[in-house]
């Protein structure tokens, strides 16, 4: 069945996807990453609406095998309903240097080398955001440190009320939860995931532009051509961001063409 309804995350993904899907589907926002799953649940438990949602990868994950079409981020049965990004985010579509030169007219050559010489300067930025991210992953999220028992239903009491017992549980909850959190934020560990990060983000990787646009945030790439778009007579790396999604805006069919992973996402939400 086609998606009726797609949440997307913020201002920017709604204004270049529109003219894409040209309507169909409605697109909305819906906030951060992690409000767009439960939102399209509801959306289509609630109001029997075909929801669904697309979300940015980010460094919650890391990037597929399949780069064609945006991976499969949540099914309702066996039918997908989520969606995200093979590359970090929104923005590494939009710095794709065949896209930009069809935008501005520079030459794809310059504009690739301009991305490598931003991904040799934030290597070390991007090592460290992934190590956090990798952490991140990891821990449990609140919710998993529960105010009740296991298994207790919902108008439910323990079977052992006594002091002994429920303090017995709710400092073995706790400790287990600490522990967890310890382990996983280990310095050591930290260190050396750090430093597998840099291994692999070395010369030959940020020599080439298919893996900074798969793996390094496209913000952080935005930022880090700065020098380089202002000697374009571009005040500053919004600008420049600006004039892409307008040309998106105009040109959605050529888009479609640069960006083969939009043009599957267009034909997915439409089965």
């Amino acid at each position: 069945m086609p998606i009726a309804k797609l949440y997307v995350e913020g201002n920017l993904e709604s204004e270049v996807l529109n003219p894409i899907l040209q309507g169909s589907p409605v697109l909305q926002q819906g906030g951060s990453k992690n409000a767009l799953k439960p939102r399209a649940r509801a959306e289509r438990q609630e109001n029997r609406v075909a929801a669904g949602y697309l979300r940015d990868r980010d460094f919650d994950f890391d990037p597929p095998v399949d780069l064609t079409k945006p991976t499969v981020d949540a099914e309702d049965g066996a039918t997908p309903i989520g969606w995200r990004w093979c590359r970090h985010e929104l923005e590494n579509y939009l710095i794709e240097p065949l896209l930009v030169s069809a935008a501005v007219g520079w030459p794809v050559n310059e504009i690739e080398d301009a991305i490598c010489q931003a991904a040799r300067k934030i290597r070390s930025y991007e090592a460290a955001r992934w190590t956090v991210g990798i952490v991140r992953r990891t821990l449990p999220p609140q919710y998993e440190l529960r105010t009740r028992p296991d298994g207790l239903n919902e108008i439910a009491l323990p079977v052992e009320l006594g002091r002994l017992a429920v303090n017995g549980w709710a400092t073995d909850s706790i400790k287990a939860h600490r522990e967890r959190f310890i382990a996983e934020t280990d310095p050591q560990q930290i260190q050396k995931t750090f430093d597998s990060f840099l291994v692999r983000f070395d010369e030959d990787f940020v020599s080439d532009v298919a893996k900074v646009l798969l793996w390094f945030s496209g913000k952080d790439i935005l930022a880090g051509m700065a020098d380089w778009l202002s000697a374009k007579s571009l005040a500053n790396a919004g600008l420049f961001r600006a004039s892409l999604r307008d040309w998106i805006i105009a040109n959605p069919d050529p888009t479609l063409d640069l960006l083969p992973e939009w043009n599957h996402l267009a034909r997915v939400l439409r089965a």
